[in-house]
């Protein structure tokens, strides 16, 4: 029932219809009065707003998880800004190791954004980057890693790869590092990746004197993962091993 002075506008209806399954559709009703004879015939509008409802939805999911990745991506940001040690470092130093790491997240994230798997080797070839792609020697089988496992496994190899740049066999001209990787089960059933890094450059190599934040991060990253990670500073360059749970 419809008073004469008002109507019904945008009322929301959802029917499941044996021929076309479940519709929405908004609703606008008002009565049409003749002058002359005071008829209550009533003009209906039925607007099929199914597929606006189901962008509106995609569209409000799409922003909601976008916010929330990118939240996650300003506390990591500002992790890395504030455990970067400054000390007995220029501003140019700090700056090419922050850049560093950020880089390495960025491309982490836009893995992550699009949902997509990524091969093992071809991350820890990004994450090393360009000063040893050439001098990076693989050997394992392929093993696709989930989105949610890029960043933090991009971050373990960056750090690895910036340390060889810096102290071990990325340093010296004929310096290399060997990786090698292959999957394990456990007795419950989970499967691991078990890697083996091993930098050879014939440099003396000793334990630092100080825990950096590069060594809490390969640390703290694969404890968080489920995994463990083992540092072995061998006479001639750094040896890794890490296992992560996939």
């Amino acid at each position: 029932m419809i008073p004469k002075a008002a109507a019904v506008i945008g009322f929301e209806v959802t029917h499941d219809f044996p021929a076309i399954g479940q519709r929405t559709f908004l609703v606008d009703a008002r009565r049409l009065i003749h002058p002359d004879n005071n008829s209550t015939n009533i003009l209906i509008l039925f607007d099929d707003v199914t597929e606006r409802r189901r962008q509106d939805a995609e569209r409000d999911f799409v922003i909601a998880e976008t916010r929330h990745r990118l939240k996650n991506l300003s506390a990591v940001m500002r992790s890395i800004a504030m455990h970067t040690q400054t000390e007995d470092r220029t501003a140019a130093e700090y700056r090419d190791i922050f850049l560093g790491r950020f880089e390495v997240t960025l491309r982490a994230q836009e893995i992550a954004f699009a949902d997509q798997t990524i091969d093992f080797e071809v991350l820890l070839r990004q994450s090393v980057g360009e000063p040893g792609v050439d001098r990076l020697l693989c050997d394992g089988p392929a093993v696709t890693l989930a989105s949610s496992r890029v960043l933090a496994v991009g971050m373990i190899f960056h750090e690895l790869g910036t340390n060889a740049v810096k102290y071990g066999a990325l340093s010296v001209p004929d310096g290399q590092i060997h990786v090698v990787w292959a999957l394990e089960s456990s007795p419950r059933g989970r499967t691991y990746l078990v890697c083996a890094w091993q930098e050879r450059n014939e440099l003396p190599v000793a334990p630092p004197r100080h825990r950096g934040y590069g060594t809490e991060l390969i640390e703290g990253t694969s404890a968080h993962l489920g995994g463990k990670v083992g540092l072995k500073y061998d006479p001639g360059g750094l040896a890794a091993t890490i296992k992560i749970p996939l």
